[in-house]
């Protein structure tokens, strides 16, 4: 369950949602969907500037429409913020996208570098990731299950380790995608997250594919079990 919900959430990080009609102008459809011209024609401007630099836009505009759809709750001058930043972001990426040796970069790569720099890692760390991934293509599902990871309380160190490894260890993108339901589960049976973090920085693995029967596949020693009350 938890494999599938990773990877529906990267198949909708890398794909523009359903809302966002291709080919036609972002402030357009904000502007039929009740938005004002002000809050529309700064959006389709912070877009436009994305796509002449070259950055992949369905990120800025999905954001946007999610940000519009959130009105009651979210003032339109912080969803401005919010993509401005995210558009920071994807500069960022992009630029640890090409380090990494990715030129031209992949939208799908610069949009998962950016999230993974939203959840905390560093452009060094990102491009690690990129690095290992045995080809392009699955360079952003490394960096969605480290972003995933570190999500789930790990830090970043080990988050990026954790890919690295299983990468290195020949292991393909669906299973690396496996990697936060595996330490999902070593969660659920009383470990910490720095308790998953020292020991995959220490060497430990956290073994793939999950099986359901048995769990997490892990050299990680469990707790100790509690004794029942009488």
């Amino acid at each position: 369950m938890m494999r599938l919900v990773l990877l529906l959430i990267a198949i909708a990080a890398l794909t523009p949602s359903a809302g966002y009609a291709q080919g036609v102008d972002v402030g357009e459809q904000l502007l039929a969907r009740g938005a004002s011209a002000a809050f529309a024609d700064a959006v389709a401007d912070l877009v436009a500037t994305a796509r002449g630099e070259g950055l992949p836009t369905d990120p800025i505009a999905d954001k946007a429409f999610e940000g519009w759809a959130k009105r009651a709750f979210v003032a339109p001058e912080r969803v401005l913020t919010v993509l401005a930043e995210l558009a920071t972001r994807l500069r960022a990426g992009r630029d640890a996208t090409v380090t990494a040796g990715l030129d031209p970069p992949p939208g799908s790569v610069v949009a998962a570098a950016a999230e993974a720099l939203g959840r905390g890692l560093t452009a060094d760390q990102v491009r690690a990731v990129i690095e290992a991934a045995p080809a392009p293509e699955v360079a952003a599902v490394g960096l969605l299950t480290a972003s995933a990871l570190a999500a789930q309380g790990l830090e970043t160190a080990a988050a990026v380790k954790a890919v690295e490894d299983a990468y290195r260890s020949g292991r393909p993108p669906e299973e690396v995608l496996e990697l936060p339901s595996a330490v999902a589960g070593l969660l659920a049976q009383g470990l910490v997250p720095a308790d998953v973090a020292r020991h995959i920085l220490e060497g430990g693995q956290i073994l793939i594919p999950v099986t359901p029967a048995r769990g997490p596949i892990t050299d990680l020693p469990r707790p100790p079990k509690r004794p029942r009350r009488r």
